[in-house]
Parts: structure tokens; sequence; C-alpha cells
């Protein structure tokens, strides 16, 4: 698996599992699936009225690995709360932030199907999905917690840019003081409030998710984000399956070529640029192909075609 490591030298799969619309026992089954095929990083939000089911997934993974005697936990693998009880006190670690060299990517570890896995093996996003006031914002991230099951989240993310994201942004700042959270990030921040933004914050976010896709591929703001160091991640990267992508006459051909699905080219193109990407899907093949997509190389005549793609607008509001 491919990582990217962010500007506070936290490491993050360039692929994961996008889980909105995954809710309840189906949502749960699609999210136990991915994480038995290699699944490390899966991305939730408040808004999404999932993160139970992911604490779910979590709390199975670490009950399958205590009944097939492969860890316990007093050994510290899969260290994590039940979601049994939802409303039990949350212990924070200590802080587990560490400063190193930024890197664009890195092959830092393979998914070992065979061995134990561990908390430090996931990587858990979640989302703060509404306008607060400062003091709310610290409650809500304790909700996630509870509601997850962890004692801390990978990367905690202020999902829009909500008239009240500066105090928000505080909120997650202390939490990533006190190692409740390892990194934050923000979603959908673009333009001069974006800027604005930037400049008021005192820990620097590692990523801005926002919609990228082939026909989107948000060069401008990338190219900002990078002189920022500041990673760009993509929601939606199979564009909702819209404009014909799964048709598209450039993107057949480029598939035919490698054998592989119009779905794969369009994410390893993403993933050639140095984005990540977090496509959702429910069956099991879907969730598979998405993640296969080490094992071959487009040319650089094909990642031109595919560029050429770009209509650099968005396709759709707030419906995927």
């Amino acid at each position: 698996m491919q990582h990217i490591i962010l500007n506070n030298g936290i490491a993050m799969p360039s692929i994961g599992l996008g889980t909105y619309g995954l809710q309840g026992q189906k949502g749960v089954k699609i999210m136990q699936n991915a994480l038995q095929i290699g699944y490390r990083l899966f991305d939730t939000a408040q808004m999404y009225k999932n993160e139970k089911e992911l604490g779910i997934t979590l709390s199975w993974a670490m009950q399958s690995l205590k009944d097939s005697n492969l860890q316990t936990k007093e050994s510290g693998v899969f260290s994590i709360h039940s979601t049994t009880h939802l409303d039990s006190n949350i212990t924070p670690t200590s802080s587990p932030h560490k400063q190193s060299a930024h890197i664009e990517s890195s092959e830092v570890s393979s998914n070992d199907l065979s061995r134990p896995l561990q908390r430090n093996d996931l990587f858990i996003t979640t989302k703060i999905s509404s306008s607060m006031p400062y003091k709310k914002a610290r409650q809500s991230i304790e909700g996630s917690l509870q509601n997850l099951g962890l004692e801390y989240v990978d990367l905690l993310v202020i999902h829009e840019p909500y008239a009240n994201a500066k105090e928000m942004y505080k909120a997650c700042e202390e939490a990533y003081h006190k190692g409740l959270i390892r990194a934050i990030g923000i979603s959908n921040f673009y333009g001069r409030f974006l800027e604005d933004f930037l400049d008021s914050v005192r820990i620097k976010p590692v990523l801005n998710q926002v919609q990228a896709h082939i026909f989107f591929q948000q060069n401008d703001l990338k190219k900002f984000l990078e002189s920022k160091n500041i990673h760009l991640q993509a929601w939606s990267p199979l564009a909702c399956g819209r404009n014909g992508i799964f048709t598209n006459a450039t993107l057949q051909g480029i598939a035919k070529a490698h054998h592989k699905s119009i779905a794969q080219i369009a994410l390893k193109f993403l993933l050639d640029k140095g984005i990540s990407v977090i496509p959702k899907a429910s069956s099991l093949k879907r969730l598979q192909e998405n993640l296969a997509l080490f094992d071959f190389s487009l040319t650089q005549n094909e990642r031109d075609s595919i560029t050429q793609l770009d209509s650099n607008k968005s396709l759709f509001g707030w419906d995927c």
C-alpha cells in the first residue's frame, strides 16, 4: 500500500473507503469486508450518521482476533474500546505527534493480512459536520470518539467552511494537543476563505478534502495547497458515475490496454498526480478492484490523454 506522509509526519494510506451511505447492518458488513481484504483507511463523518457502524466494525475486528487467540488487550494489539458501552469515559492517549520531513509518498508498509491487526495499522477519519461554537465543538469531538469506540482518531476534519470554522478549529487544535486526534484537516475550503482561514490557525491542516476526479482535476487548488505543504484528498474520485465516466472512450481504450476497469484507470490517474482517494463501494468485487492499483503503470501518453478530459468544473453539489 502506498502512503502519503502528511505535513506533521503522520503516514496516511493513499487509498481508503469512503463510507457515505453505508449504514445499518449492511453498512457494517461492507466495512467488515473492506477490513478483511486490506483497507486500512476509513473515512466517516458526523453527517453520514454511521460512526457507530464503523465503531462496531472495529470492535468486531478486535473480538475476531481475540477469538482466534491472535491478540489480547494486554498485549497492546488492536487496542480499541468496545463499542458495547458508548457512554464509557474516554482516556486520552499520550500525544502521538512527531515532526519529520515531508515526503510526497512512501511505501511504508504492506497490508500483511497474516499478522494480528494493531491500532496503528489503521487510519480513521471523521468530520465535524455542522457549524457550532467552540464549546460545542469540543463536545462534538468527544461524541465522535464515543461513537467510534476509540481513544483517538487519526484525522479530524472540518467538513465545510462554516461560519464558526475558526472556533471549531481551535477545539480541534486543543484535541490535537491532548492526543485525541493525530492530525487536523479541512474539507471543501476554497479561494479567499481558504487563504484567510490558513492565516488564522496555529496548527496547519494536513489536508483539504475536496471534489476531485478526471473531469475536475483541481490543478490550481493543488498547486496552491502544495505551496503551503497541504495535501489534496479526493472525495467522489469516480465522479459518482456521472458525465459518462464508465463509457468514456478514452478511458475504455486505456483500461483495455492494461486489462483493468475504467474505475481503476480513473483512480490510478489521481494517485499518479499525488492525490489520495476515498472511493465508496458496496460490493466485494468493487472493494477489491479499487484497492488493486499498484500492479500497473499508466504511460505518459495515457496520462496526457486523461488530462484532456478536465473541464475544471464541478459536476454536482452535496448529493454524493
